[in-house]
Formats: C-alpha cells, sequence, structure tokens
C-alpha cells in the first residue's frame, strides 16, 4: 500500500517515488507490457524497445543527459605523444568530463511482422530537461504520425519542461494543486489529442492504448503500474519521506501529504 493513501482515501502517485525515476521507469515499462500483453488481440505484441541516445552532437555535450562522471585519469594506459621529428615528449593529462550514454526505453504494440502499431512513451527527466529535448518530442511524436503509429505519452513527473501537445486548450490546473498528464494521439489526425488529467490526490486512471484501426482500445491501468513498481520495487524501505523532494509539493499538497503520512505514523 502506498503511504499517500489511507483507510478512508484511494491510491495515488507517490511524488517520492521521483527519487527512484529511473527505477522506475525501467519498471513501469515492464509491468505495463505484461498487462497489455494479458489483454491484446491475437496477432499483436508488446515489447519493450531501446534506443542508445549518444550524448553529444556535431561535438557539442548534449546537456539533458543526467549522469555526469568526472575521472582524474584517463581510463586506459597512457601512450607516447610524439613532438617533432617524432620525438617523445611529456604531456599533461587531462581531467575526464564524461557525459556518457543514456539508454531509453519504450514500450511498442507490434503486430505479427514486427511492424509497429503503437508507442508508448513513459517520460523521463532528461525528456524534459530543455528546449532541445522539447524539440526532439516533437520530431519524434510527428515521425510516428507521420507513418501511421499512434503514440501514448505519460508524465508523471513534476519538474522539467512541458513536453506534452499544447494544454492551451485544457481547463487549467487549479492553483496550488499538483496534476500529472498523459496523452493519446491517433494517426492521421495530429491536431487531435485525448488529453488525462491526473491530479495528485486522486487514482491513476484506466488509460485508452489505440490498436489498429479495426481493432477496439485496450485498457492500461496506470495506478496498478505504480502500485506494483512500489511494492514489488521495495521502495517502502528506501524511500526517506523526512528528505525535501527536488520539486517542493505546493503548500496546500505539502500539507496533505503531511496529514496523511502523520496519521500513518501514528
Amino acid at each position: 500500500m502506498l503511504p499517500l493513501r489511507n483507510e478512508e482515501s484511494v491510491p495515488r502517485h507517490d511524488p517520492w517515488l521521483e527519487e527512484f525515476w529511473q527505477d522506475v521507469h525501467a519498471t513501469l515499462l515492464v509491468y505495463a507490457r505484461d498487462q497489455l500483453n494479458a489483454e491484446l488481440p491475437p496477432g499483436l505484441q508488446a515489447r519493450v524497445d531501446e534506443r542508445l541516445a549518444i550524448a553529444a552532437e556535431e561535438g557539442k555535450a548534449r546537456t539533458y543527459v543526467p549522469d555526469v562522471a568526472i575521472a582524474e585519469s584517463w581510463d586506459r594506459p597512457s601512450g607516447p605523444v610524439l613532438g617533432q621529428e617524432g620525438a617523445r615528449v611529456a604531456a599533461a593529462e587531462p581531467p575526464i568530463v564524461d557525459f556518457g550514454e543514456e539508454v531509453l526505453r519504450r514500450l511498442e504494440i507490434v503486430d505479427s511482422r514486427a511492424h509497429v502499431i503503437t508507442a508508448i512513451e513513459v517520460l523521463s527527466p532528461s525528456n524534459k530537461a530543455d528546449l532541445d529535448a522539447v524539440l526532439n518530442c516533437r520530431r519524434e511524436r510527428n515521425d510516428y504520425l507521420r507513418g501511421g503509429i499512434s503514440i501514448v505519452e505519460i508524465d508523471l513527473l513534476r519538474g522539467g519542461t512541458w513536453i506534452l501537445p499544447d494544454r492551451s486548450m485544457l481547463k487549467p490546473v487549479p492553483p496550488g494543486r499538483v496534476c500529472y498528464h498523459a496523452c493519446v494521439t491517433r494517426p492521421p489526425w495530429w491536431s487531435r489529442h485525448e488529453f488525462y488529467v491526473l491530479p495528485l490526490r486522486e487514482r491513476l486512471p484506466t488509460i485508452r492504448v489505440p490498436l489498429r484501426r479495426t481493432d477496439p482500445d485496450v485498457a492500461l491501468d496506470l495506478q496498478l503500474l505504480i502500485d506494483d513498481c512500489y511494492e514489488r520495487g521495495r521502495h517502502a524501505a528506501a524511500i526517506n519521506y523526512a528528505k525535501a523532494l527536488s520539486f517542493p509539493l505546493p503548500d496546500d499538497e505539502a500539507a496533505w501529504a503531511r496529514d496523511i503520512l502523520a496519521s500513518k505514523a501514528g
């Protein structure tokens, strides 16, 4: 049972899970794969796909890659440095700043010929880091739709840049409240987006996942996924609820969370 629920309330997303998002993200995709494969019609399969994001473009490091390591020496044996006329010279050994590589994972629904029908993206902090990330996500969304592939985008993170399609037509989030979002876009209706608004204080919903145009949609229970991540990942023992969040809750939401945590501690 998630700590941010009590006997009278419903389950919900726990903001403290964001501190463990690398693990949560990976397991969310696996549990979503399993949930969908139990529901998909014959001839379709959900699978986790990996893409490697290299942290450089035309010699410039991408600032949105989160793991930056600084090493004091080379990670390979130093070789000779040749100077004029082939003479060996002493050269300074520079510290290495390694922006690393990041494996980005998404969930795909494919048919028996391995044609992608639907892509499901669960956003990570690197997806929401800056303008470059926004443009990359927008290009990727357009590529999917241009290829006749539906896309489901799920944002359960409060920090970072807004990545999903334009939300200006949605009802504004009430002041002092936290809402997460999910969005479904189906080809060929590029400008028509099905938004799910997910208030922090409410149970995460079951959303519709589109398949082929001749198939009915299938269900994806977001709350069940989060519960599985929390419980099977043993996050109850790892989360320190006394630790300040990287992105603090608004005052009203923070007071609400404190009341629930205090009632469970008592």
